[in-house]
């Protein structure tokens, strides 16, 4: 099974300004680290998300809050800098004018950062956490994705606010002004929506729609990128699902989920952050827990391509769940293994008996807000699918949701080649 890397596009600091209708507390935060450790889906965050995003930021300071600082010095989040370091990266941006930076640095939280940082970063550079960023000109490639968006119509985009008169006036001046120079193309974007609409009466609801799909954009684009870069690798991209950049994760326009029964792992109903160590061990590769889960990983692989039953997969399910369980020092009787975690979900149609269906696995932990898609799949239906009875199904066309999702190896090579390498 391949290894996957997951590019972390919810902290982006761009999402923050002009946010997505999903709630993104501390608590959605760490739900995300939670999933991706439990499925051993590896994270990269940029160094800016890291600094910027609040959450990031208290949950270094404030190591019980999170897992996010033990999963970082295990190496199972690795940080994409430009420098190799984070206090590098906040002074050179903050004196190159970046007004995110000098906020930062000007703010009640730097002193007790910078201080915390100078500690720290050795360790992860001894480590070789920092990862270096894609060899790509990633504005040149925000232009090219963001481009694949400009004959659509705003109802195929989700937009309800903005028209499409709206949106070809924001991209003819987006256009012209990008002719000359392929350096900033998100602000340049930014910067049109505003000039365009900042004064319309709608002006706020508008502008959000037309930066969220550039937020959509600009990590997808990352995880082209990145697909070049980790040619070896699953490369996933965890954004808002995007109905724009669909055929990116192969999902096509699905119209809404069906809710079956199939085992799903379940995990304690409380997590302890302040055992740093429980965390490591999760996702050490050589630890007695992280064996039960690439069993899991790799019975779930198969489940997913027809070759293995859905009596394994609850057999496999049940072990992890009992070795999360353990693992956590839970006792069972007082609620240990009582919170569903994973459930499988249809997209799209199909789930008639012998025909082909794509699908998502989604993420609906009783203590979620949301659910998030977490991979597709084409299988067929072997009969031993069994409907869940009374499911409400999700429509995906009406629903902001989050999705991470590898995309499509040989459309990411295809699209990467239109992007210049830097020298």
């Amino acid at each position: 099974m391949q290894q996957a890397l997951t590019y972390l596009g919810t902290l982006d600091d761009v999402v923050q300004r002009y946010p997505w209708n999903i709630e993104m507390g501390q608590q959605q935060f760490n739900q995300m680290l939670i999933r991706k450790a439990l499925l051993g889906e590896k994270v990269i965050i940029n160094d800016g998300y890291l600094l910027n995003h609040p959450f990031a930021r208290q949950a270094l300071l404030n190591p019980t809050s999170s897992p996010f600082k033990a999963l970082i010095e295990a190496n199972f989040v690795q940080i994409m800098s430009r420098s190799g370091s984070l206090l590098d990266v906040a002074e050179k941006m903050s004196a190159q004018g970046v007004e995110s930076f000098q906020a930062l640095q000007k703010s009640s939280e730097w002193p007790a950062l910078q201080s915390m940082l100078k500690q720290w970063e050795p360790g992860l550079q001894r480590i070789e956490n920092f990862i270096p960023w894609p060899k790509k000109h990633i504005s040149h490639g925000f232009d090219n994705m963001l481009g694949r968006s400009r004959h659509l119509q705003v109802e195929n985009l989700g937009m309800t606010a903005v028209s499409n008169d709206d949106f070809q006036r924001v991209f003819d001046l987006y256009t012209a002004k990008n002719k000359t120079d392929k350096e900033a193309t998100r602000t340049r974007w930014e910067q049109a929506c505003l000039s365009i609409l900042g004064n319309a009466p709608d002006a706020k609801a508008k502008i959000n729609e037309l930066m969220g799909l550039a937020t959509e954009a600009y990590h997808y684009n990352f995880a082209v990128c990145l697909s070049s870069q980790f040619s070896e690798r699953k490369i996933l991209v965890e954004t808002r699902y995007s109905r724009a950049f669909a055929d990116l994760i192969q999902l096509g326009q699905p119209t809404e989920s069906e809710l079956v029964d199939i085992p799903s792992i379940q995990i304690p109903q409380k997590l302890r952050f302040d055992r740093p160590q429980l965390w490591k061990e999760l996702v050490d590769p050589f630890s007695e827990v992280a064996s039960v889960q690439k069993e899991y990983q790799d019975v779930m692989e198969q489940f997913f391509a027809g070759q293995a039953s859905a009596k394994l997969v609850e057999e496999v399910s049940i072990k992890y769940s009992r070795a999360l369980s353990e693992h956590f020092e839970s006792d069972e009787q007082d609620g240990g293994i009582k919170k569903v975690a994973l459930s499988i979900g249809f997209l799209g149609l199909g789930l008639v008996a012998g025909g082909p269906v794509t699908a998502g696995l989604l993420w609906l932990a009783e203590n979620s807000l949301l659910p998030t898609v977490t991979r597709v799949f084409k299988l067929r239906d072997k009969g031993f699918f069994k409907k869940q009875a009374n499911a409400q199904p999700l429509d995906l066309s009406r629903t902001n949701t989050l999705s991470s999702v590898s995309i499509s190896l040989p459309l990411a090579q295809k699209l990467a080649k239109d992007i210049p390498d830097f020298a």
